[in-house]
């Protein structure tokens, strides 16, 4: 029962993430926001929504483990395995230039959090500062969106139009869409959390690694989805800002929020493999994205031979 209430809180989430992504975007379509700043932000913002959803009512609860696990693995999941499997699937040459500053801030940021857990806890007022350098980089983001070329542009217009996210009027739907997908978020979340922990206790293994791998994997479904689709259909600027976008946000909006919620315990056993993998992912991504604006099929094959590295140390 464990397990199919895993499953469950999985569907819930995705839905609700779903249902939040379509409400937001037609309604920040229909206020006259760009289709390319929507990309970066409503869309970007809202398939993290579940690792927000996880992580705070995890550290709500005083499940600390569970709450960092899933931040820390979906981190690594997102480089590992999600633009790994896109490179797989197609090779990806990008003209994002936001991606030439948004790569070393995903490494820079690593480097704090993982700093910080030498404290061997994430404080609140961390959490707050955590949460203040989001609101700096989402605004630096904005301002160097102005900069992309129109081809950029157009192609975040033409994903967001084959996938039904633009509107030009405002329509009650889209707020009950925010409304729903929002509650479903939550309620699939509680029961994500409920059933990982239990399902941690009955197979007698640590919270932090079922919420590294089963729970960060579902929480980032979303953006594997996202991501996968953009890559089938070469929309390689979308696939890879989403996945860089979504590791920032993990760090500074998901810690940040979870943090401020709760006082996150960090045991230097977690700081030197969980948090340590982290940061090795984001350089290694950093240093894929500027070996020529392209994510090559045997690079994509080294990070997903790395993911399975981190998952056999994880579990051994």
């Amino acid at each position: 029962m464990h397990f199919v209430g895993l499953v469950a809180g999985l569907v819930a989430l995705y839905a609700g993430a779903e249902w939040l992504v379509r409400g937001a975007a037609r309604l920040a379509s229909a206020l006259g926001v760009r289709p390319l700043v929507i990309g970066l932000t409503v869309v970007g913002f809202a398939t993290s929504m579940p690792e927000v959803v996880v992580s705070g009512l995890a550290a709500a609860r005083g499940q600390t483990d569970t709450a960092l696990g899933n931040i820390v693995g979906s981190c690594i999941a997102n480089s590992g395995l999600i633009l790994a499997l896109a490179a797989l699937l197609s090779p990806m040459k990008f003209d994002l230039a936001l991606l030439k500053r948004e790569g070393p801030i995903m490494v820079g940021v690593s480097m704090a959090v993982w700093g910080l857990a030498w404290t061997e806890r994430y404080t609140r007022w961390q959490g707050a500062l955590l949460l203040a350098g989001l609101v700096v980089f989402v605004r630096f983001s904005l301002r160097w969106a102005r900069q992309e070329t129109p081809a950029v542009e157009a192609e975040y217009k033409r994903f967001e139009t084959e996938h039904h996210l633009l509107s030009r009027h405002p329509h009650v739907r889209q707020v009950v869409l925010i409304v729903a997908g929002l509650g479903l978020l939550v309620a699939g979340g509680h029961l994500l959390v409920v059933s990982a922990v239990a399902l941690a206790r009955r197979w007698g293994v640590a919270e932090i690694v079922i919420a590294a791998t089963l729970v960060a994997v579902g929480t980032s479904l979303p953006e594997l989805a996202t991501s996968i689709v953009a890559a089938a259909r070469r929309q390689t600027d979308i696939c890879v800002g989403n996945i860089v976008g979504s590791n920032i946000f993990n760090l500074l909006g998901v810690l940040g929020v979870s943090a401020a919620l709760h006082p996150i315990p960090v045991a230097a056993a977690v700081r030197n493999f969980e948090v340590a993998w982290m940061l090795g992912f984001a350089a290694a991504t950093a240093l894929v994205l500027r070996s020529g604006h392209r994510v090559s099929r045997p690079e994509g094959g080294l990070l997903l031979a790395a993911y399975a590295v981190f998952l056999f140390f994880l579990f051994r």
